[in-house]
């Protein structure tokens, strides 16, 4: 009762939300009005990548770079449920797969959205990424083991599936962060280290798709291009 009656209350007051935000990200809740600012940002980012045909780094680090600073800030704090589909952070609701698909065509990846929403989440991986790039995981694996191995793969952005869900790990200097849009509580979307989480805890499948690592990934998401 007391789970639940706080799980409501991170849906429905802005000021629990504002709170969670900013004491496990260190950021605001941001204004949506301004994430339209952040999706042009990124098409001129993209449009001059392509104009100068960039090598495969530079496009690395533009995807790495404008995923992370650029969109996924915005999303932090919004609501989780079930069959949730808002295409605005902070506005309304979304669902796990709806959360990842949606920020992927937000900053410029040409996929339908919903449909891949809907498919199950070593589907939608492999939908977009080339095998090589895909890991798949013991069922014995402790999160410390999968943490460590996540560093060993290396820095950069991957899509995680696992049993009844996904979202992004992002691997960097500053340690490797699961964001997702958790149906536990607090149920929003939200930021953690990988080694506290409780939902990679209690999968025992975990697959990994390091999609900044696609070249060819990259290449469609300069072009926009399917």
């Amino acid at each position: 009762m007391l789970a639940a009656a706080f799980a409501f209350y991170a849906h429905e007051t802005n000021l629990f939300r504002k709170w969670y935000v900013k004491y496990y990200t260190g950021q605001t809740l941001l204004d949506n009005r301004n994430y339209h600012l952040q999706l042009d940002t990124v098409r001129v980012i993209r449009t001059k990548l392509c104009n100068e045909n960039a090598p495969g780094d530079s496009q690395r680090n533009a995807f790495i770079a404008a995923i992370n600073n650029r969109i996924i800030p915005y999303w932090y704090g919004t609501p989780w449920s079930f069959n949730g589909m808002t295409q605005m952070p902070n506005e309304g609701s979304v669902a796990c797969g709806y959360f990842v698909t949606t920020v992927l065509r937000d900053i410029g990846v040409p996929i339908d959205r919903v449909k891949l929403a809907q498919c199950a989440s070593e589907a939608m991986i492999k939908a977009l990424i080339n095998p090589k790039y895909i890991f798949h995981f013991p069922e014995h694996y402790d999160l410390d083991s999968f943490n460590a191995q996540l560093t060993q793969l290396g820095n950069g952005v991957y899509i995680v599936g696992l049993d009844t869900h996904t979202g992004f790990i992002n691997v960097s200097s500053d340690g490797n962060w699961f964001i997702h849009s958790s149906g536990r509580f607090p149920q929003m979307v939200l930021k953690e280290k990988v080694t506290e989480s409780k939902v990679l805890s209690n999968s025992k499948y975990k697959v990994v798709g390091k999609i900044s690592a696609d070249d060819d990934f990259l290449a469609r998401w300069i072009a926009n291009e399917n």
